[in-house]
Formats: structure tokens, sequence, C-alpha cells
């Protein structure tokens, strides 16, 4: 598991033809697939249409690079009308309120962590400055948000319960020795 902050800024090299193809710019998430829906290798100019390699097209992620398979993985964004759409739907992740149904604060999603095919695991949750340093920052796992918005992510009433405190940057879901998991009971 990584953080999906690491991704940006990595060259992206396509195996066939042994050729840099450029570097990550941004990502593209679909939140309702919970993954990670394609990279974007230059952006969209009034001249030129943005550049985006599909997850489907992505071999690896590496610590030092993202491999594709071949050039043909590098398309315009606008000749694939999902990723169109996802990259244009101005959905941000981090910095995205978590709030239950039942209208409880969780925090605001800083970052999210993802397998190594893409798929987003968890939810980074800051629940602020003082209580991330006192206590650490709590991980979410990403299949329990409802909805995933411009403005909200949703998460079902009882959700505390699954938070789990992140101790440190390596620390990830899955990882924690079970004497360092903090189950945090229900606020209510």
């Amino acid at each position: 598991m990584r953080r999906a902050r690491t991704i940006i800024g990595l060259p992206i090299i396509s195996l066939a033809e042994g050729l840099r193809v450029g570097q990550v710019r941004d990502l593209v998430f679909d939140p309702d697939g919970r993954t990670i829906a394609a990279l974007v290798v230059s952006e969209a100019s009034w001249h030129r249409d943005a550049e985006i390699v599909p997850i489907d097209k992505v071999r690896s992620f590496g610590r030092d690079a993202v491999t594709i398979f071949d050039l043909a993985g590098l398309i315009e964004a606008r000749s694939n009308r999902t990723l169109y759409e996802l990259l244009t739907a101005d959905i941000k992740l981090d910095g995205l309120l978590a709030m239950t149904e039942g209208g409880n604060y969780l925090g605001i999603i800083e970052e999210i962590m993802v397998g190594p095919r893409g798929e987003m695991l968890a939810y980074e949750i800051s629940s602020g400055f003082t209580e991330d340093v006192q206590r650490g920052k709590y991980l979410l796992p990403a299949n329990e948000a409802l909805t995933v918005g411009r403005d909200v992510a949703t998460f079902p009433d009882g959700i505390e319960r699954l938070l789990t405190r992140q101790h440190s940057d390596e620390t990830a879901v899955g990882q924690l020795p079970a004497e360092e998991v903090l189950v945090l009971q229900a606020a209510n």
C-alpha cells in the first residue's frame, strides 16, 4: 500500500519502446469504482487535449517509475468518454469533508492509500492539527464510503468503530500489530 500522492511526479516508462513518455502530473480517481481511473500525463490547453494513461494500460507502479505496456496506453482524454467525464468532474478527494449519514464530523480526507493495481484501500483522515500531532491520523477503509461528491464524502453511522490510528507514515491498514490497533467506540 502506498500514498496516492507518491505517484505524482514519477516518470512513465513505455516498456515495449523503451521510452520515457512523460511524468504523472495528476491522478484521475473513480470514487464509485474505488480506483485510480487514469494518470494525467499532460493537461489540456486551448489548442490540445489532455493526455492520459488509463489504469488498465499501467503495468506497474514502481518505487521510482510507473511502467506501461506500450505507447498505445497513452491516449487523448476525449477519446474515452468515461475517463473524460471523471477528469472534468472536478472531484478532488484530498481536502474533502468526511461526515457520517447522521451528520457526525469525522474529519478531512488528506490522502488516499492505494494498492498495487491502483485500487483505493483507505482514506487518511485528519481530525485537526493538534489531534493529529497528539494521537495520529486515522485510516478509514475506502469501501465504506457511501457517497463521494465535490464537497463531502459520507459514511454510514457508527463508522467510527472502524477508524484505526495511523502511528507513522509507514503504518498502513492491515499492517498494524494487533496491540497497536485502536478501535474507537462510536461517539454516541
